[in-house]
């Protein structure tokens, strides 16, 4: 079953009951709904969950490669310095090399920040949706639980 039928079908035994005197609500069967609704929730949501988690990760894995590009070039750098002209061409090339990293390195922060902004986006539509669906659910029920006490 998908998300859609399971919640309908928890809509379906929480407002279909009358009441004292009719049938009660099944516990058991409202149970078992939610825990088909959670496994049955959307990658998206695990992927969101995996990605919170593990974004510091991400971020320090793009800062260490930077920080070992950088190391590396002044290396190079340093190897360089046996006269005035490899001197100026491997401060010319170190140079280049910050700039280079410091761009991936603003690349790679940059398309994180955009990959988690995306997640969270669809998080958030998916959760503001089947919030809307539960207080929806809610006021149905409240309502007919109004009717039901008249």
């Amino acid at each position: 079953m998908d998300l859609m039928q399971l919640l309908d079908e928890l809509e379906a035994e929480l407002s279909d009951k009358k009441g004292f005197f009719g049938k009660k609500v099944d516990l058991d069967k409202c149970y078992n709904l939610v825990r088909q609704i959670k496994i049955n929730l959307p990658s998206t949501l695990r992927e969101t969950e995996y990605v919170m988690e593990n974004k510091r990760k991400i971020l320090e894995n793009a800062d260490i490669v930077a920080k070992n590009t950088i190391r590396e070039a002044e290396e190079r750098a340093e190897h360089m310095i046996d006269n005035s002209e490899i001197m100026r061409l491997a401060d010319l090339e170190s140079k280049k090399m910050m700039e280079s990293t410091m761009m991936q390195c603003d690349g790679l922060v940059h398309h994180t920040k955009d990959h988690l902004d995306n997640m969270f986006k669809e998080t958030e539509q998916f959760l503001l949706s089947t919030l809307t669906m539960i207080r929806n659910n809610r006021e149905e029920l409240r309502g007919a639980v109004i009717i039901n006490k008249k």
